[in-house]
């Protein structure tokens, strides 16, 4: 069971809804733009937070060290990816992530862990398997990145070469999504969070909104 009653759900969710609200009037308006992209990597700290609050498995040892795994593959992958042009296409970061090391945010790999997280947790109510486990949760990711990838450069998070998105960057998000998703099925970690959707859905609402009014 989760923490909260569903009262103190709704109450979450509405404060979700106001939140990324206020991001997104935030980041439309050219005054406030600026300072929007540099709060950033706290709006992902503090979501990464409400998501762990609402799991009382958060803490349990398998799933720490899977998403210890997590992140440091996928910053290594990043920082390989960022400073040969290799595995993604070519493209750099600026500050909308916060601190790089080696030309990559170092929250590069938190992102990661979130997108993994909400994926797994939006069909667990199917049955366990292969489908619901490892395809639909990497379907929902590569979705995720292929809407995030027009804001991304309007965040100031990164921007590609020329301003065109590689196929070869969709193609190995999808990989990595199929790969941690595949590991995380074959340790059974099941993860269960009713603030996944909502959490979900806002960030591809909010991206959305960015992607039609920051021209």
């Amino acid at each position: 069971m989760n923490r909260l009653s569903n009262k103190d759900d709704w109450f979450f969710i509405k404060n979700i809804i106001i939140f990324y609200l206020v991001g997104i009037i935030g980041f439309s308006i050219n005054y406030t733009h600026m300072l929007f992209t540099y709060l950033s990597p706290i709006i992902l700290i503090l979501t990464l937070c409400l998501l762990f609050y609402y799991d009382r498995k958060a803490t349990d040892r398998k799933r720490i060290i899977f998403f210890s795994f997590v992140f440091i593959s996928s910053y290594i992958i990043e920082m390989i990816g960022v400073n040969t042009g290799l595995l993604f296409g070519k493209y750099q970061y600026h500050h909308g992530l916060g601190i790089k090391l080696f030309e990559t945010p170092i929250l590069i790999g938190i992102n990661w862990i979130l997108m993994i997280y909400i994926t797994s947790s939006i069909f667990t109510k199917l049955k366990y398997g292969f489908i619901s486990q490892i395809i639909i949760p990497s379907s929902l990711m590569l979705i995720y990145d292929i809407i995030m990838e027009r804001a991304a450069p309007k965040m100031e998070m990164w921007s590609w070469a020329d301003n065109i998105i590689p196929i070869q960057n969709f193609l190995m998000w999808g990989l990595l999504a199929f790969v941690f998703h595949s590991i995380r099925y074959f340790l059974k970690i099941e993860i269960k969070n009713k603030m996944a959707l909502p959490i979900y859905l806002a960030q591809i609402i909010l991206f959305i909104f960015i992607i039609l009014i920051r021209h």
